[in-house]
């Protein structure tokens, strides 16, 4: 090794330590993952329930249509697979959460659980137990005060909920004539059942939060009326429900639908005739759901009416996949990107494909030919690029490369924007050039007093976790702004030992420790995907995707790497024998001199405390031509599988296995002032 090469340490703190749990640290609303795999895994149902409930208001809805970033993040998916973090979610919440037979929560009837001191083990600051506990202290300051929500989405009910919990009477507005948002109509109902989506939105109402439908902001009321009756604060969450058009020829023909409304009007009950041949224009997982479920409409039979509820419009998939239910025998898709650049999930594409969806990709719209006013064809061309050098949108098209799809209908699937019109130069609410709400990525808040907005009006269309965090994170501004007070989370940290040998033979399930059987148990289990129901059974508005059994889940779980677990060393007991460094499987570990290390200056500090030298010093030769003393253990976290060998293999004990549980919790509101 060359005597000049350079290591870049960092020295351990509590956010280096929080951060090794990926899974929760991707999470936008923290949920403790590794906590309740870790729990599935040991058979602790409940208590996983309990965990992967206690952030998330809508946790059952989360086990469906979840984008799960926790699992992009997962450090197992750099082995072999991520844990399927998503299904075991549903596989909790169908035994516990709304959907269960008997919901494990309050005896009242309100679909909620309390957290138990046996699974306190990472606590998010909004989560139910801190809302409860901060809401009872601070009550005198929220009881009764009036906040509005104008939206019934994931963002303003997650809000509607927290603020309940705070103690102040949240009145939800809602322009249409059910409550849910896009939770009513955006996902079909095969991945998402109605009523699922009813009783996860009645936990919510039952906290005591009134629900006023039929109002729609800018027909039926204004930021002055919500003033005048006495509303302290609002909070807009009405989405992005207007589509966006084509600039083509044709796209005023009969027969040319916008995803969104075609959508809307499937979800509100209303028959929409697609004729047989359905192209899908556009590359994203909504309009490949919505083609699939409008070709099962017609083989279900002619007078059946697919009512379809959802989350949040993400793609085209869905809208594919809907007209293939509403009754198309003959759907397609056409999109810009590649298959590599498809914006859409590779399970929906398979899935889409294996019930007859013909995709094809690099293709995009030139004009939609009509007869009569009716559309008879889309005329397509052959994409070079989609994106230009500077990584901006800018297709480019292959000269005549013209090609016509005959259709008796085409779908616009090319993303939406929120409907903005109602806003009044006198409400002093600005708007960002990209037709979103300006806010404050911190707080939410808008250029408005007291007025705050969140999810896809004020980002764009986002994924569902993201819409509960906005809520969340406005939940806790408007508190703040209407108490004066702090809502920052305080992180605390501590360790707990764990047996090096337990976790050896919690890995592999055996108690040898060889190096082989270690290795050889960690990749045991590969990823598994639930189960679906067969192509032939997928008619109507059946789940496709099923649930784990038991023992699937816990086995899915038990390949959980424990980021939480780590090895940590103790200076002042190393030998510096290198044991740990010989036997580590994935070599993650490596023993170099203080001289070839770079680092900020807590690294600088840590050296001149232990050695009374900077790290400058120590790489210089005393008078013999010998280095000055000093070596440190250096750790690849990213390589770490947990598997306890090091600590296992060290002869003095300077090794040690230890948990870090973490969490979290809003400070004391501040004491009244006298007089």
């Amino acid at each position: 090794m060359p005597e000049d090469r350079k290591f870049k340490a960092a020295v351990p703190d509590q956010s280096y330590w929080t951060e090794m749990v990926k899974c929760r640290q991707s999470c936008p609303v923290h949920t403790d993952a590794r906590g309740y795999v870790r729990a599935i895994a040991e058979g602790r149902f409940e208590d996983a329930y309990r965990i992967a409930r206690e952030p998330n208001p809508f946790a059952s809805v989360c086990g469906r249509v979840c984008a799960a970033p926790c699992e992009a993040a997962c450090r197992r998916g750099a082995v072999d697979g991520p844990i399927a973090i998503r299904p075991l979610k549903r596989f909790l919440t169908e035994r516990y959460g709304t959907e269960a037979e008997r919901p494990l929560g309050q005896p009242t009837g309100v679909r909620l659980v309390v957290r138990g001191p046996e699974t306190s083990r990472a606590q998010n600051p909004w989560d139910l137990t801190a809302l409860r506990r901060t809401g009872e202290a601070v009550r005198d300051k929220t009881k009764g005060r009036k906040v509005a929500i104008v939206g019934s989405g994931v963002a303003g009910l997650t809000c509607a909920h927290d603020l309940a919990l705070l103690g102040y009477k949240p009145t939800v507005f809602e322009a249409q004539s059910v409550p849910g948002g896009m939770l009513k109509l955006g996902v079909p109902e095969y991945r998402l059942p109605r009523d699922l989506v009813r009783a996860e939105i009645q936990g919510v109402l039952d906290l005591g939060v009134e629900l006023k439908v039929n109002n729609a902001i800018g027909r039926d009321f204004n930021m002055a009326d919500l003033k005048e009756q006495g509303f302290e604060s609002v909070f807009i969450a009405i989405g992005a429900h207007k589509s966006r058009n084509l600039p083509i020829e044709g796209v005023e023909l009969d027969g040319v639908f916008r995803a969104v409304e075609f959508l809307l009007n499937v979800n509100l009950g209303f028959k929409v005739d697609l004729g047989e041949r359905v192209i899908v224009v556009g590359g994203g997982d909504v309009a490949m759901d919505a083609a699939r479920t409008a070709a099962r409409a017609i083989q279900a039979g002619p007078d059946h009416e697919a009512i379809v509820d959802a989350t949040a419009m993400s793609g085209t998939m869905d809208v594919a996949r809907e007209a293939l239910r509403m009754g198309a025998r003959d759907v397609r898709m056409v999109c810009l990107e590649s298959w590599e650049e498809m914006p859409a999930s590779t399970l929906e594409v398979e899935g889409a494909q294996g019930e007859g969806i013909e995709i094809h990709p690099s293709w995009g719209p030139k004009r939609i030919l009509g007869d009569g006013g009716q559309v008879r064809g889309l005329e397509v061309h052959r994409v070079i690029r989609v994106f230009d050098e500077q990584g901006r949108f800018n297709p480019e098209f292959m000269a005549d490369s013209e090609e016509v799809m005959r259709c008796d209908s085409v779908i616009l699937a090319v993303g939406q924007s929120p409907e903005l019109s109602w806003i009044r130069p006198e409400d002093g609410i600005e708007t960002h050039p990209r037709g979103t709400i300006q806010i404050d990525p911190e707080t939410l808040a808008t250029t408005a007093p007291g007025v705050y907005a969140g999810g896809d009006v004020a980002f764009g269309p986002r994924i569902f976790i993201e819409a509960v965090e906005n809520g969340h994170r406005a939940a806790s501004s408007i508190h703040a702004y209407l108490t004066t007070g702090q809502t920052h989370a305080e992180e605390r940290g501590r360790w707990q030992k764990v047996d090096p040998f337990f976790q050896s033979r919690l890995r592999v399930g055996e108690p040898e420790k060889t190096l082989p059987v270690v290795q050889s148990g960690y990749r045991r289990f590969g990823r598994e995907e639930p189960p679906n129901i067969p192509i032939e059974r997928r008619i109507g508005i059946a789940e496709v995707e099923l649930s784990f059994t038991s023992e699937d889940a816990s086995q899915q779980a038990s390949r959980c790497v424990q980021c939480a677990i780590n090895t940590i060393f103790h200076s002042d007991k190393c030998v510096l024998c290198g044991g740990c460094v010989d036997v580590c499987p994935s070599a993650c570990l490596r023993i170099v001199p203080l001289s070839q290390l770079s680092g900020g200056g807590e690294l600088e500090d840590l050296a001149r405390a232990r050695y009374g030298e900077g790290l400058e010093a120590l790489g210089r030769a005393d008078g013999l031509g010998a280095p000055m003393p000093g070596a440190a253990m250096l750790k690849d976290e990213s390589a770490c599988i947990r598997c306890a060998m090091c600590a296992m293999r060290c002869p003095t004990g300077a090794i040690t296995m230890e948990r870090y549980q973490f969490s979290e919790s809003l400070p004391a509101p501040p004491e009244p002032v006298a007089g």
